[in-house]
This record gives C-alpha cells, structure tokens and sequence, in this order.
C-alpha cells in the first residue's frame, strides 16, 4: 500500500466520524426539540385566552355616525352644532388665512395693507369672495380650509376691511 492510499483511506474514515456524529446530532436536536415543544395550549384555559385576546385586540376605534346614532348621541351632538355661535370674520381669519396673509408668503396681500388691498377691493366683495372659494395663484380653493361660504365672506370682509 503506498502513502497516498493510507492517507486517502483516514480521510475517508475521518469523513465518516464527522457524518455520523453530525446525524447523531441532528437527531438529538429533533428529540429536543420534540420533547421541549410538545405542548400546547389549552383553548378551555381561560387566562391564556384572555392574555392572547388583549394582544390582538385593536388599538383604537373609529366612530362613525351610525355607531353614535346607535349610541343615542346624535341628537346631543346635532344640538351643540346648531347651538354653537357663529364665528367672527377675527376668529375665521385666524383659523385659516392667517398662516399667509400676515407674512405674505407667495405673495399673497397682507392684513391691513391698504397698498395690497387698494386694487383688490375695487372689484368689490362678491369678487373677492369668489376667488377666495375658487382659489388664486398660490392660494387654494377655501385656503385650503373646509370653511362655508358664509365664513369664508366673514374672513375676506376681516382681512379686506370691506
């Protein structure tokens, strides 16, 4: 037998260690793994339903008008809608057009300069107001508020003095 034969040969037998002791392995780990894991949960235990119902329980909840309604709410909220005082064209101006017309950002006439105003008013109010729920340049239609049109001829005749 020459070298090469007998150092193949404990190659070949140092390969077949590490396969069985690599299955030997394996099929420990399953037994493990097959013993640790055996059990399972109880769906009668009633803690452990309770525990897996508040982790998959909803974080938050939309009402709609129906669910209100359904509640007896509708009424009570209709009423404070209705009874709310309407706002003045100061608070409305605030609310929405403030954000530009007092820096005049993109251009848009500020709160008190006649200079801006001058021309723009000559058009007079019905005008203004249409551009305003239309929109203009940069400005949105509403100003990019969900303002009537009542309110929104309330903050024009703020912002505009007419």
């Amino acid at each position: 037998m020459s070298s090469t034969e007998t150092s193949d040969s404990g190659m070949y037998k140092m390969m077949g260690f590490v396969v069985l002791a690599l299955t030997i392995f394996t099929l420990f780990c399953m037994l493990m793994a097959r013993i640790l894991g055996s059990h399972t949960a109880d769906p009668t235990d009633t803690v452990m339903r309770k525990a897996l119902m508040e982790r998959i329980e909803p974080v938050g909840k939309i009402r709609t008008a129906a669910m209100a309604e359904a509640e007896g709410e509708v009424a009570a909220i209709q009423t404070a809608a209705v009874s709310a005082e309407p706002k003045s064209g100061e608070d409305l101006y605030a609310a929405a057009c403030a954000a530009c017309h007092t820096a005049g950002v993109a251009g848009a006439p500020k709160l008190g300069d006649a200079a801006d105003w001058g021309k723009r008013n000559e058009v007079g109010l019905a005008a203004l107001v249409a551009s305003a729920i239309a929109g203009k340049g940069a400005m949105p239609a509403r100003g990019g508020s969900s303002l009537s049109d009542e309110e929104i001829e309330r903050a024009v005749q703020h912002l505009t003095g007419l």
